[in-house]
């Protein structure tokens, strides 16, 4: 879960029966813990192999979020191919970013969160290998964007905290014909367990040329702020 967006959704009702009970409550206890003004750390790597050329791409930037929607994006430093961005680039990246954002594209739209669980089905399923006291619960969506998937999640039962989430999305970048996406979740702040770890890989061909490309995003340095003031403050000075 990067962020999420601020408008509606189709999920903002969802049928309640639908839902398995360790659903709504692993739902009620990220929205929770998501509740005020939280800023965080963003490091991504893209690394894309393209017949014998490679292409690779790092990125630091801050994000800050409002009750678990968008609020705002920095970007701090962005290097493709060993060559860092000048800083016309770098403003214009963190634009469209966040226009994009605002628009509610980029991010995964999480089966747990309340405003998309409508866009899902669920099942229970088999924990073979599980700690005890953890649920696996399937998940499918029949939107076919590349916001929603189907995959499974790992619910531990006692605290209804999501542990982790594989799924392959409904669509895929441009060139790639297959892929999955791994969401490893933690202790982000004593109260606030949160996705610290995105880690995603793609294959696919380039006309003839086959390629594959992977993706690594961790998140860090978690801060709550008072005010959306405060948090934009701190975003802009790179201090969160």
């Amino acid at each position: 879960m990067l962020a999420v967006s601020a408008a509606a959704s189709s999920a903002d009702q969802p049928v309640a029966g639908a839902v398995p009970a360790i659903v709504r409550r692993a739902a009620e206890v990220d929205a929770a813990a998501l509740r005020g003004f939280i800023g965080m750390q963003r490091h991504f790597s893209t690394d894309v192999h393209v017949g014998p050329v490679r292409h690779t791409e790092q990125s630091e930037s801050g994000v800050l979020i409002n009750d678990g929607a968008y609020v705002k994006i920095k970007y701090y430093k962005i290097t493709q191919d060993g060559k860092a961005f000048s800083q016309s680039k770098l403003e214009e990246r963190e634009s469209q970013t966040n226009r994009d954002w605002a628009a509610g594209k980029i991010f995964f739209k999480e089966p747990y969160d309340k405003r998309f669980m409508g866009d899902y089905r669920f099942a229970e399923e088999p924990c073979n290998g599980c700690a005890p006291g953890t649920v696996a619960v399937a998940f499918t969506s029949d939107v076919k964007d590349a916001q929603h998937g189907n995959g499974t999640m790992w619910i531990a039962s006692p605290s209804a905290r999501v542990e982790k989430l594989t799924y392959v999305p409904n669509a895929f970048p441009p060139h790639a014909s297959s892929g999955n996406v791994t969401e490893t979740s933690g202790t982000a702040m004593p109260d606030l367990w949160y996705v610290t770890k995105i880690e995603s890989t793609y294959k696919g061909h380039a006309f003839i040329v086959s390629g594959s490309g992977t993706f690594l995003g961790t998140f860090d340095h978690f801060k709550h702020f008072s005010t959306a003031a405060e948090g934009e403050a701190a975003l802009a000075a790179g201090s969160i």
